[in-house]
């Protein structure tokens, strides 16, 4: 009492110094009161944080908690508690109480989360506890514990292998390895370095941007018969490791290619040599030098959104485009200039990089232009070299369309998808994943009906437009839907920012049926953070049905996570 009195004249003397002699009356009534009164008091119990028995448990199950202090706070007999107990971020049945200890039901429903106390507005935390199901983190997989910094928009199998896959994205390092935007993963995860022999050769790749402060990226792969692939996104130039040149960049070891170019089954570029001789001012000593082209002359001054490789070989290049563009080398030199060609949204070309003059082209009274009143933000390409084009887009070649429209074989709207569409979605289309499969695609956004069908935020189509009337999505709560892919397996993957789905909670992720129920058994993972931007269904490091995830996350099921994951999924029961 003695030490409050001290500090308590000491801060009236020096209030009455600062203030002046004359208002420390006044001071008297405003130091009087206790400026802590009123506070909160702290309750007595706890949830410890130590592992309830069982550990871990199915829906159903009787779990045990540890705690302290219960029973000031409760009446077991008569069932009454003053606390409310949470799992799987809803309240839970409490079954009986001792003053150290909380027995409680797994709900029916639900996903592994931390627990929690709540009483009167205060939470006091457990152990996170995690639910049994059809589904689990493969954690042998090599490179989903590894540094991989940036995004990966999609995959594509090497040879015809499901487990061993390119990986192309916005990162650039898989694991410890530098790898810009495109890495390869073998059978358990592991990243292979581009010198590795399954490459066939001594040198790496790196791709440039040189669109500012934009760093490059990959957002579309997709193969070719002979096990060439097609890459695009935004870059300008690849850069090829010259280990002869003593490890150094430099000019002649820089393939220019615009936007898109295609890499030998290697991951390297398919590229054509040209000599250039010292009389064109390249090289001294009278000794030819060889520059590398790109085999794929074409491309477009705009980002790639999607590119495609047809059922002939040839290849469809899509986003909101305006401009084809290939160089026009010289006999003997390297230095070239551009030939420029107006395209509306999407063009054709061969692997050479040849324009298709059959498909789409601008002529001269404008009736192709493309995409009107907003941007395509995604695209699909179906079984008959069909393309779905998706976006915020009011109108495309002067018709009116719905943020979707299809584009037939040889690029002209398809006006009878529009007619089976009718009204089509009601907002923006966000992103399109086609099934080859199933014939099917999903789409996602800022919609709550498509043809005027109940749909919130994403649909199943059929391929000529109508609605699958089988897939409807149950309510969505917490936040919004950020991918949905159909798999062959016939469940869709769905990705968001949600809480809830159907009432139930539900954090993020979800594997669905084809009807849009989420049966509990494939549904138990915990808190989702990101977005997913592609599925591969593959086999785990055990041989067992896996699906690989990829795209922009931090955290799957409660945990750390970078970009890619490996997921095991029992399919069997």
């Amino acid at each position: 009492m003695k030490l409050v009195m001290k500090y308590g004249m000491g801060l009236y003397g020096v209030l009455c110094l600062l203030t002046g002699f004359s208002g420390c009356e006044e001071l008297d009534h405003s130091i009087s009161e206790d400026p802590y009164g009123g506070g909160k008091v702290q309750f007595d119990l706890r949830l410890l944080s130590e592992d309830p028995v069982p550990a871990k448990g199915y829906p159903g199950d009787t779990v045990v908690f540890k705690a302290d202090g219960l029973l000031n706070y409760c009446v077991p007999e008569k069932g009454e508690y003053a606390f409310k107990f949470y799992l799987g971020e809803q309240e839970t049945k409490i079954l009986a109480a001792t003053d150290t200890t909380l027995t409680v039901r797994v709900p029916d429903e639900c996903v592994s989360s931390n627990t929690y106390l709540v009483m009167e507005n205060q939470v006091f935390y457990g152990p996170y506890f995690p639910i049994e199901g059809n589904i689990s983190v493969d954690k042998s997989w090599d490179l989903s514990a590894k540094v991989v910094d940036g995004i990966v928009y999609g995959s594509v199998s090497q040879y015809g292998k499901p487990q061993n896959n390119y990986l192309v994205g916005g990162f650039q390092h898989l694991a410890q390895y530098e790898h810009w935007c495109i890495g390869h993963v073998n059978s358990k995860g592991v990243v292979t370095r581009w010198s590795a022999s399954d490459f066939g050769t001594d040198y790496g790749v790196k791709p440039s941007s040189f669109e500012g402060d934009t760093p490059p990226y990959i957002n579309s792969i997709s193969a070719f018969e002979d096990g060439r692939m097609l890459v695009s996104g935004m870059f300008s130039a690849f850069e090829v490791y010259n280990p002869k040149n003593g490890g150094l960049y430099d000019l002649k070891d820089r393939v220019y290619v615009n936007n898109i170019m295609v890499l030998r089954s290697n991951a390297h570029p398919d590229t054509t040599q040209q000599y250039v001789f010292e009389d064109a001012g390249k090289e001294s000593n009278g000794k030819p030098i060889r520059y590398s082209f790109s085999k794929l002359n074409g491309g477009s001054l705009q980002p790639i959104v999607r590119s495609f490789v047809t059922s002939g070989q040839k290849i469809v290049a899509v986003g909101n485009l305006t401009q084809y563009v290939c160089n026009e080398y010289a006999s003997s030199y390297v230095d070239s200039k551009q030939r420029i060609s107006p395209v509306a949204s999407a063009f054709r070309m061969d692997d050479c990089g040849v324009l298709d003059s059959t498909y789409r082209l601008v002529d001269k009274v404008g009736h192709y232009s493309g995409a009107g009143g907003g941007n395509i933000t995604d695209a699909c390409m179906d079984k008959d070299d069909e393309v779905v084009l998706v976006g915020s887009f009011t109108s495309f070649d002067g018709v009116p369309v719905p943020g979707m429209v299809r584009l037939d074989a040889d690029g002209n709207v398809d006006h009878a998808f529009l007619e089976n569409l009718g009204t089509g979605p009601d907002g923006n289309v966000a992103m399109v994943r086609y099934n080859k499969a199933l014939d099917k695609m999903m789409v996602v956004g800022g919609f709550e009906h498509v043809n005027g069908q109940p749909r919130q935020q994403m649909a199943m189509l059929n391929p000529d437009g109508t609605l699958d009337e089988t897939f409807v999505p149950r309510e969505i709560g917490g936040g919004t839907v950020n991918f949905a892919q159909l798999i062959d397996k016939e469940k869709v993957i769905v990705s968001g920012t949600f809480s809830t789905y159907g009432g139930v909670p539900r954090l993020g992720f979800l594997i669905l049926e084809m009807d849009g129920m989420a049966q509990q058994k494939f549904n138990v993972p915990g808190a989702f953070n990101g977005q997913l931007y592609h599925v591969a269904e593959t086999e785990t490091t055990l041989g067992s049905y896996g699906l690989l995830l990829m795209g922009s996350f931090d955290r799957f099921n409660g945990q750390k996570a970078n970009n890619v994951l490996m997921l095991e999924v029992n399919l069997d029961h």
